[in-house]
């Protein structure tokens, strides 16, 4: 029998400095729905769009911009609006670009202030700020930014900023005609402030204490969908967890192998017809759930056989390679959120023995 699990709520209120106002997610929908500026705060921050943004249209015009006779209602720029609460997209309700071989030539559509995502359909700011932020400074920047005519601007959650690396680059591992100043590490939401993410241009992924957090880049987003009633994330059957989000389907249970073994043990899996694999970084980032106080960061009634943390690490192959360093494979740690490679450590080589999940892109 299919079984469903609920996606876990959320209850997260982030103070920006200067005008106190409060983002605030009590909890979250299903479906593919954007959230309009004007709803209620329940659903997104309450902004006022028309106040800082340009509008799609002119109010007192006798038309719109698509030709279409405009009956007189004002616009009052909450048209052009989505949510503006990082909480509502910790989740990716996208295939991950790269997960079912994408063509990433065509996965941007770029003007001079916006890159477009075709496949996220995400708006990302084209070009970083033009100077390093701390991290208060960073979502307060992104809450303020007016850019393309929008105003529901945002810092990028984990899995967004995850979305846009291309791996297969030498660092900087990033589209550069779609984001052509790519140096330095991203401040990305974590929802949490004793969690403070870095995604840096090689990939690696790193979790900072404020403390030891300095001034870095930015770069916002906005958009992407968000749930619009209660219900469930995964599909569930007794050997299998399909993402209704990604589309990915995950084996429950985990073993242990070494790297090369890993890609055996996948590929010779014959569950619901086989066709599994070693998933890939981007892929795995996409089961961690940010707003868990502690690790493991994935949903336990989905993977009720997820081990537990051994000095602190929960570590899991991934098939994605350095693409400087073809022995080096990139690893994710579920008890931390970290990702780095075997090259940047001394603990762990391909022929380690760590954990793994097998992922295939077909239902």
């Amino acid at each position: 029998m299919v079984q469903s699990t609920l996606m876990p709520s959320v209850d997260e209120k982030k103070r920006r400095r200067g005008q106190g106002r409060s983002i605030f997610a009590p909890f979250l929908f299903l479906g593919f729905t954007l959230v309009g500026c004007d709803n209620s705060s329940e659903a997104s921050s309450p902004k006022i769009c028309g106040e800082n943004c340009s509008t799609d249209q002119d109010p007192t015009s006798p038309e719109s911009p698509d030709g279409t006779e405009n009956d007189g209602t004002e616009n009052d720029g909450t048209e052009n609006c989505s949510s503006s609460d990082p909480a509502l997209f910790q989740v990716a309700r996208w295939p991950m670009p790269g997960s079912t071989g994408e063509d990433h030539s065509v996965q941007y559509r770029v003007d001079e202030e916006v890159t477009h995502d075709e496949i996220t359909g995400l708006d990302w700011q084209r070009q970083l700020a033009s100077v390093s932020l701390t991290d208060e400074d960073a979502a307060e920047y992104c809450a303020e930014l007016s850019l393309g005519g929008h105003c529901d601007w945002r810092l990028p959650t984990r899995v967004e900023g995850v979305s846009l690396l291309e791996l297969q680059r030498k660092p900087p591992s990033f589209d550069p005609g779609a984001f052509p100043d790519i140096d330095g590490e991203l401040v990305l939401w974590s929802g949490n402030p004793e969690r403070l993410f870095r995604l840096g241009s090689d990939g690696g992924l790193r979790v900072r204490s404020p403390t030891s957090a300095g001034p870095d880049r930015v770069r916002c987003v906005r958009g992407g969908g968000v749930p619009d009633s209660d219900g469930s994330r995964y599909e569930l059957t007794p050997d299998l967890a399909r993402d209704l989000g990604t589309g990915l389907t995950w084996t429950r249970a985990t073993s242990k192998q070494t790297y090369a073994d890993a890609a055996s043990m996948c590929a010779g899996l014959q569950l619901d017809g086989g066709g599994f694999r070693v998933p890939s970084l981007k892929e795995l980032h996409t089961l961690i759930f940010d707003s868990k106080p502690n690790g493991p960061w994935i949903d336990q009634s989905a993977f009720p056989s997820f081990p537990a943390a051994v000095s602190g690490h929960i570590i899991f192959w991934t098939s994605s390679l350095e693409a400087t360093d073809s022995n080096s494979a990139w690893m994710l740690d579920f008890a931390t959120g970290t990702a780095e490679a075997t090259s940047v450590t001394a603990t762990f080589t391909l022929e380690s023995t760590l954990h793994v999940l097998c992922v295939r892109s077909r239902p």
